[in-house]
């Protein structure tokens, strides 16, 4: 994980400094002790009989300066914190290569450094720069670079002021019919957060928390309301817990197979794990015998695991 965060954030910065040097090749700029330079440099047109055009041909190199030093600074910027957090974080791997407890494998060590790639992704994203340097930044990427951020982080690059409009339609879903970036942030929010309600954190009310939050269209029994068939939402209720669960929350809001069966007879269709994109609701299902109370059939299952949101 932690290496192959490391590869792609050095991809990324060798592909924004490249940009770089083909936006100063492109404006007739040069490349000296790492930084551009052009016509103008050390040598400011100032006075009052400096001619208008030479005053703006200063103008536009300036500017074509600045983008150029600034996706410098960038790539510099996207390795530094790459190779300080991976660095880090194997040599704190180093120290737990003979620990044989499972649960400490996955649940601390494992989650820790998917935490670690993700950071390390989300850093190689230009937040708080000027929008004309995003823009220049992401113009910059290879497309499989623009895809593999999209997935990674949604909710970051949705949030960028630089990047073109067509990007931020992608994201959210192209149908308008909901938000899958609020959908993401929802999850990015609450993952390790108590539900509302004592669901005892069950995974398909979370899943039908951020359907909500990605603005998903309540569809309610004109006599029977969120218990109807075919139904999906929630009311606000008494404040009773034991009450608001039954009474005011459809059987597929906290039901995984309620879910699954409402999503796919309202629109929803299964696609390969390879075509699922941020937003996407995904099932498991129990193949094999269970035990306890749990056997009763409550098939298919989401999943929410504590650091996967």
């Amino acid at each position: 994980m932690v290496l192959d965060a490391l590869a792609h954030s050095m991809g990324f910065a060798q592909r924004t400094l490249s940009h770089a040097i083909e936006l100063a090749n492109e404006h007739g700029l040069g490349i000296q002790d790492g930084r551009a330079v052009g016509a103008y440099t050390g040598a400011a047109p100032v006075g009052p009989n400096v001619p208008q055009n030479v005053r703006d041909a200063y103008t536009k190199e300036q500017g074509h300066i600045a983008t150029v030093n600034g996706l410098i600074d960038e790539a510099l910027r996207e390795a530094s914190q790459a190779d300080a957090k991976a660095s880090a974080e194997l040599d704190k791997l180093a120290t737990t290569i003979n620990v044989s407890d499972t649960s400490q494998a996955h649940n601390e060590i494992l989650v820790e450094a998917s935490h670690i790639e993700f950071e390390i992704l989300r850093a190689d994203i230009p937040v708080g720069k000027d929008p004309h340097l995003q823009r220049a930044w992401w113009d910059g990427l290879t497309p499989q670079q623009q895809k593999d951020l999209m997935r990674a982080d949604p909710v970051t690059l949705a949030d960028l002021k630089g990047l073109p409009p067509e990007v931020g339609r992608e994201l959210r879903g192209p149908d308008g019919k909901i938000d899958r970036v609020e959908m993401v942030r929802y999850a990015l929010d609450h993952w390790d957060k108590l539900d509302d309600l004592d669901f005892k954190n069950n995974c398909a009310n979370f899943t039908s928390s951020a359907l909500e939050a990605g603005g998903m269209q309540k569809k309610f029994d004109f006599w029977l309301g969120p218990r109807g068939d075919n139904t999906w939402g929630r009311e606000s209720g008494l404040g009773i817990e034991r009450i608001d669960r039954r009474v005011y929350h459809s059987r597929s809001w906290g039901l995984a197979k309620d879910l699954h069966g409402f999503l796919l007879h309202n629109g929803g269709e299964e696609v390969a794990r390879s075509e699922a994109r941020p937003g996407d609701v995904i099932f498991y299902e129990q193949v094999g015998p269970r035990s306890g109370r749990a056997a009763r059939g409550d098939l298919p299952r989401c999943r929410r695991d504590v650091g996967d949101p």
